[in-house]
């Protein structure tokens, strides 16, 4: 139920589709795992995940990987689609409270570009209860970890599109297992 992460990856799926797919592959540069830290990814996260719950659309695509946006169709298509999505998903029987990030991990570093994965969890309000989710988002830094961009990746981010997306890294990004959320009973 993790609503907001499968509207963005809804967002991928539409957009990588037989076109996508004919790109030329380019070579892979050598690239090494990181144990630095990486603060700036964990603050722009949640920096987007602020604009997308509070219809700031324009800023969340700013904080969007620029090649998810451009496959989509351009910036006005992309943000066509998220004021869209987020439009028919608060207009339900349920209502989105918070979705906050966690520090980045898994950290790929490939010249100057850095790669990781951006834990979140998400709080939606339902009639039972509240639903907590746990999904993540890949970040993608191209100038050594100041300004991040993200694809979120829920479910649906095969391989395929990885690839896609990362060519770099796709093989070598460690995407966590999708849990089911968990209701938590109460006001």
């Amino acid at each position: 139920m993790k609503l907001l992460n499968a509207c963005l990856l809804t967002l991928v799926i539409l957009a990588c589709g037989p076109t996508a797919l004919s790109q030329t592959k380019k070579p892979k540069p050598r690239s090494q795992p990181s144990t630095k830290s990486y603060p700036n990814a964990k603050t722009q996260a949640n920096q987007l995940n602020d604009a997308v719950l509070s219809g700031d659309y324009e800023k969340a695509a700013d904080l969007t990987y620029p090649k998810l946006v451009q496959l989509i169709g351009g910036r006005a298509r992309y943000l066509e689609v998220l004021k869209s999505s987020m439009s028919e998903m608060q207009s339900g029987r349920f209502q989105i409270m918070s979705t906050v990030a966690g520090d980045a991990r898994d950290v790929i570093e490939v010249g100057v570009d850095v790669y990781a994965i951006v834990p979140t969890t998400m709080k939606i309000k339902v009639p039972e209860g509240v639903l907590v989710g746990e999904s993540a988002m890949i970040g993608v830094s191209k100038d050594r970890g100041e300004h991040w961009t993200f694809v979120d990746v829920g479910s649906g981010l095969d391989d395929q599109r990885l690839k896609i997306l990362f060519p770099a890294v796709a093989g070598r990004l460690k995407l966590p297992e999708q849990k089911r959320p968990v209701l938590q009973q109460g006001p």
